[in-house]
């Protein structure tokens, strides 16, 4: 059977293929197919993915993992802990997507993206490609933070090809933090201009941020305790691990992309550049739903993250709030995916979800 959704997919060209042996958890390793793919999209605009799978096993479904704001590949796959192999090593087939000016999608001359509806053209297109690379005539698709509002936004226009939409702290309400709503308004005067950055394509850089933090990480984790906008909860992550997600983790992305997040808090309403309102026809899809939320979660509390299965029309939908009640410790925004217990709780509560709904 073709699926048909009206979406151009993204031509795929294989860059390399090799056999890594490479860690899933600490000292847990497995041995992988890996690809580098470039996807051209419908745009004309160049992705870059990362390709995991094990070749030794039938692949029971495909998953395409979406990064979050100003962030790449390296949300879900550091040198000790691996989210990507993980699921590989469940036997599915994990395609680590880089945004619009994202990582290697930058390296292969594509600039920041110019809206938020950059990346959502952009992702359903390689989506639309994903499936049949991989042999399945659908894909999951999974965001953390920011990528999670890309999934919500994208589904719509691909439901035919999405096998199930999982969301980890994804940003679909905006601006319960109230030091959030206050730099929202702080920047709502900057936000007038929005067009004019959109045609400029300024872009914003990251990575100088992400090294300091890790420079200064004992102060960053001793201040996580009252700072009203801390990425993690203070001991959840091995200093290494944490150090390495800022280090290679943080990126570029386009200012826009952040007065759109801002413009989200202050009005309340998930909407595209254009005035596409991306929370109505997400909420109309009967889709498999997992959303995911942390506790302790300061930059995208569950408040903002619960909306999405609260408003869904699905009839297959869940909401996990993870905390110490029953997984033993208090979860933050970058913990709830990379720290010490999510390899042990997080990660097989999702693989569960996952393979409960491939296809056989």
């Amino acid at each position: 059977m073709t699926v048909q959704t009206g979406v151009e997919p993204a031509r795929l060209d294989l860059v390399q293929r090799t056999r890594v042996d490479q860690a899933i958890d600490r000292e847990h390793f497995g041995q992988f197919g890996k690809e580098i793919l470039r996807a051209e999209a419908a745009s004309g605009r160049t992705l870059a993915m990362v390709r995991k799978y094990r070749d030794d096993i039938d692949r029971r479904g495909a998953v395409l993992l979406v990064h979050g704001f100003a962030q790449n590949r390296y949300s879900w796959h550091l040198s000790s802990r691996s989210f990507v192999n993980y699921l590989a090593d469940q036997g599915l087939d994990v395609f680590n997507l880089e945004l619009t000016g994202h990582g290697r999608s930058r390296d292969y001359g594509t600039p920041p993206a110019r809206s938020f509806d950059d990346y959502v053209l952009d992702a359903a297109s390689v989506v639309e490609a994903v499936a049949p690379y991989a042999g399945q005539e659908k894909v999951f698709i999974i965001g953390h933070s920011l990528g999670g509002a890309v999934c919500y936004a994208l589904a719509p226009r691909v439901p035919e090809r999405i096998a199930g939409i999982v969301t980890i702290a994804g940003l679909f309400k905006f601006g319960s933090n109230p030091m959030t709503r206050r730099l929202a308004e702080f920047l709502e005067t900057i936000g007038r201009f929005e067009p004019l950055v959109r045609r400029v394509g300024a872009g914003i850089r990251t990575t100088f941020l992400g090294r300091v933090i890790a420079d200064w990480w004992q102060q960053a984790e001793d201040l996580s305790w009252s700072f009203p906008m801390a990425g993690w909860v203070p001991g959840s992550t091995e200093p290494h691990v944490v150090q390495e997600r800022l280090v290679r983790g943080f990126d570029w992305t386009g200012l826009n992309i952040l007065l759109t997040m801002m413009r989200w808090a202050t009005e309340g309403q998930f909407k595209g550049e254009l005035g596409e309102n991306y929370e109505e026809a997400f909420a109309a899809l009967n889709l498999p739903l997992l959303v995911i939320a942390a506790d302790k979660d300061k930059l995208l509390p569950p408040e903002d993250a619960r909306p999405a299965y609260d408003l869904s029309a699905s009839r297959d939908k869940t909401y996990k709030l993870f905390s110490p009640v029953r997984e033993e410790v208090h979860w933050g925004h970058l913990d709830i995916v990379m720290g010490s217990k999510a390899p042990e709780y997080v990660w097989p509560y999702i693989g569960h979800w996952l393979k409960e709904r491939c296809e056989d």
